[in-house]
């Protein structure tokens, strides 16, 4: 997919970076809007729009705080073009006329009557985007396209707050949405097997840690992603493993693996020092050494050598300086001669 037009001057991206600072777009939001303005494909759907359905995907992508100010930033730029349903007052979709042919050609009758018009959309449609919550905004079906049934229907105000909420049965179902990936051989092989590959080969990881990161990226964050859908619950087995392939191809789901990836390494980190911190606080013999709380193995550091085992039938080290001969099985005190050599003697009782 390819932007139509290909290329953009110097002086026209500076111009319309002016435009957007005169209507109160900071400059760390800028970036963003670009991003969109250029074409975020990962994004857009066959005809070159970014549809409903791809709002909070954008939104955690371009790292905006809510869905609610990702389109207020949209809105304010007045640079790009909402496709709306009129008659509801909600927006179905919106694109950057860089990367959409003339809506007339691509739209309904409809839409092509209300996308004109909805360049400064009315207030009204401020107020059916509800915080960080997107997919109040269509009411039926999967697809931004889907006429809309006004018939039987709860209002926005009404549905909104139980939108995108996690219960304990979506989050049920999500985590029996893995387990059946899980156990179905096949389905691993297409979708776990690859994700551990890529955190072996990226991160550099041993295997067992690779599978850490997954178990972490499925735990800690698909199984919430997917649990705080609302459309999750209405979807089959087939059109989830859709949906999760189609998110670990976008942006947002490099920043999932990336992430998890982050995440799990800071969690390895944080148990090394522990069982680090635990070593050293475990003195069951004497001051003079320690003993691993996890395999029972009693050891002592030495400059040179670094961490020494002790046999388990040795005597206590008797000083901080004794060192174990593994020849005579005995401690001993290192010396200097006279001449500046390092000498053992043995260790008196």
């Amino acid at each position: 997919m390819k932007s139509l037009k290909t290329t953009i001057s110097i002086t026209e991206l500076q111009k319309t970076i002016k435009i957007w600072r005169s209507r109160k777009i900071t400059d760390s939001t800028i970036p963003k809007l670009l991003d969109l303005y250029f074409g975020l494909t990962a994004y857009m759907n066959d005809k070159h729009i970014y549809p409903v359905e791809n709002f909070y995907d954008i939104k955690m992508s371009l790292r905006f705080s809510t869905t609610q100010s990702l389109i207020e930033a949209v809105k304010a730029s007045q640079s790009f073009k909402f496709i709306v349903n009129e008659g509801q007052k909600q927006i179905k979709a919106f694109y950057s006329p860089l990367c959409h042919e003339e809506n007339s050609k691509l739209e309904t009758k409809e839409d092509s009557k209300t996308s004109q018009s909805s360049l400064n959309l009315p207030q009204a449609f401020a107020q059916t985007l509800a915080v960080d919550n997107i997919y109040n905004i269509y009411t039926k079906g999967n697809s931004s396209d889907e006429e809309l049934s006004p018939e039987g229907e709860a209002t926005l105000e009404d549905k909104s707050s139980k939108k995108d909420i996690i219960t304990e049965e979506s989050l049920a179902a999500a985590k029996e949405f893995f387990h059946l990936i899980n156990g179905n051989s096949a389905q691993k092989a297409q979708v776990l097997t690859p994700l551990i590959n890529w955190f072996q080969m990226h991160e550099g990881l041993t295997r067992k840690h690779a599978c850490e990161n997954l178990v972490y990226l499925v735990n800690e964050l698909l199984i919430p992603y997917f649990a705080g859908q609302a459309r999750f619950m209405k979807s089959k087995h087939i059109g989830r493993l859709c949906w999760l392939s189609n998110l670990l191809k976008s942006a947002h789901g490099q920043h999932l693996l990336n992430d998890a990836a982050r995440g799990s390494r800071q969690k390895r980190e944080q148990v090394a020092l522990e069982t680090k911190k635990n070593q050293r606080e475990n003195h069951p013999v004497n001051e003079f050494e320690w003993t691993d709380p996890e395999t029972g193995m009693r050891f002592y550091d030495d400059k040179d050598e670094g961490s020494v085992n002790i046999p388990a039938d040795a005597e206590a080290r008797p000083s901080e300086n004794a060192v174990w001969n593994v020849l005579s099985k005995e401690w001993v005190l290192p010396t200097t001669s006279p001449c500046g050599d390092s000498s053992f003697q043995k260790e008196e009782n």
